[in-house]
């Protein structure tokens, strides 16, 4: 059995290979129902995921694949992501340029897409009484798609000058299949409470988990 323990500054080589080759094994196996929360804890450290193992494992439950997996943001996670569905399509959507660009030199094969979002959060409040102004033009590769399950971890939404998800959340709501599974993060700040309240729907909030609140949605 591999242990890795929070307090492990360095790790030695052959460990490491060790964790790599466990990561190369787990994430690509579909023939198990749902990987563990210890083996999802060694993911997250070799991925560098945000995402906590409770939440992951909440998303897990639900990819099965092959699905449409729809993911706003792109991040250490998007390789995982990608072989957690293989057989089916996973495609990403990304404002950051160079966040964009170091996900495709490291992954030329992914699908992803680069958008401007052309918002503040400090609007946030306006967009809710104009959820219109919320539309976006987006590739007919991704607007001509039924979407299975979404995961909305981006754009950035912590500051005042961030575009926050306020498009994100409304586009999600317009994009996922009838029956379909959405996943908010980042549900301990307001605006991605009250977004997720108004355009998903509090009717479909089936469950939640902490601290960096993940919200599960199923679309009536």
């Amino acid at each position: 059995m591999l242990i890795w323990s929070r307090t492990t500054t360095a790790w030695p080589m052959n460990i490491f290979k060790k964790l790599k080759y466990f990561i190369q094994q787990v994430t690509v196996d579909q023939t198990s129902p749902s990987l563990t929360i210890k083996e999802l804890k060694c993911i997250q450290k070799y991925y560098e995921i945000q995402i906590d193992p409770d939440q992951l494992f909440e998303i897990i439950q639900i990819v099965r694949p092959p699905v449409n997996f729809l993911i706003f943001g792109t991040g250490h996670d998007s390789a995982f992501w990608v072989k957690r569905n293989l057989g089916g399509r996973t495609v990403f959507i990304e404002d950051n340029p160079q966040w964009f660009d170091m996900i495709k030199r490291q992954n030329p094969r992914i699908e992803a897409y680069l958008v401007n979002y052309n918002t503040k959060r400090t609007d946030w409040k306006m967009y809710l009484q104009h959820p219109l102004k919320l539309q976006m033009e987006l590739p007919t590769a991704i607007s001509e798609t039924k979407w299975d399950v979404i995961l909305v971890d981006a754009p950035n939404g912590f500051r005042d000058d961030h575009p926050g998800r306020m498009k994100s959340i409304y586009m999600t709501s317009r994009l996922i299949k009838p029956g379909g599974h959405i996943f908010l993060h980042d549900c301990d700040r307001e605006i991605e409470q009250r977004f997720g309240d108004r355009f998903l729907g509090t009717r479909n909030l089936i469950n939640q988990t902490g601290p960096r609140v993940l919200r599960h949605y199923q679309m009536s």
